[in-house]
């Protein structure tokens, strides 16, 4: 396999780790106290419609949206929570994985201007800047201050050792 297939690979995959592993964007967690593990797409849009600034519930159906690449319904979740919230966290986050899909969509320096945005408004976003050090790996001229972007990640104590582990991979990709 030739270095870009790689770094497609590793993308996606940082993608993945990063979405499932890394639950605590911040001091304050997405997640909800409701088990909504049980509850359906279906019931969560009726809920969401009835209480639109739920914002914790709109974030969980996004990402399952997300997650299933099914982008045209996760957008407009995500930017109602961008545009309307005042939890950092939840504004940062989403426009994080706003900008995911922008990139995803072909749009590499939009997408950066979400993640910019997003790291004014926190930061300390490990999601804003995984994703801001692999779109920077992807440039031949952006590749180095990814490869700083992803060191400096490794040494936050938020991080598994699965998800470091898969991030020396990531810079071992590049400095190869």
């Amino acid at each position: 396999m030739n270095k870009w297939i790689l770094s497609l690979i590793a993308t996606f995959a940082l993608f993945s780790v990063i979405f499932i592993n890394l639950n605590d964007n911040s001091a304050s967690s997405i997640r909800t106290n409701t088990e909504l593990d049980n509850v359906s797409n279906e019931e969560m849009e009726i809920v969401i419609n009835d209480n639109p600034e739920i914002f914790p519930m709109r974030i969980a159906l996004a990402n399952r949206y997300f997650d299933d690449i099914n982008y045209s319904k996760a957008l407009p979740h995500f930017m109602y929570v961008a545009e309307n919230s005042n939890d950092i966290e939840l504004r940062s986050y989403s426009l994080a994985q706003i900008a995911w899909m922008v990139y995803e969509s072909g749009s590499r320096d939009v997408a950066i201007n979400y993640l910019n945005e997003s790291l004014i408004i926190n930061p300390n976003s490990l999601v804003s800047q995984s994703y801001l050090g692999v779109l920077y790996l992807q440039e031949t001229n952006t590749q180095n201050k990814g490869l700083e972007i992803i060191r400096n990640l490794l040494l936050s104590e938020k991080l598994s050792l699965d998800d470091k582990s898969f991030l020396e991979g990531i810079i071992a990709n590049y400095e190869n």
